[in-house]
């Protein structure tokens, strides 16, 4: 799909949407991404930044996870019988 197509196709649905959250959503991701063409969202980030990132995009997916029984127990007290 040529760009051409895609402005016809999302300009189609933004017409067709009430939805005040998701335009606006929509508007702050065009604006955004609209003004980083050249640039990296990772620019302006000091070593110790981009340290922590690097750390985080290495964590281990399932570091905080806990099972489903240790949820239940946790949340018992919340939960009525």
């Amino acid at each position: 799909m040529g760009a051409k197509e895609l402005k016809k196709e999302l300009v189609a649905l933004i017409e067709n949407t009430d939805n005040e959250e998701l335009l606006s959503l929509l508007k702050e991701d065009l604006v955004f991404y609209g003004n980083t063409k050249n640039n990296d969202v990772t620019d302006h980030l000091n070593s110790k930044q981009l340290k922590e990132l690097e750390q985080l995009a290495n964590e281990d997916d399932f570091k905080d996870t806990v099972t489903l029984e240790e949820f239940k127990k946790a949340t018992d007290k919340w939960r009525s019988k």
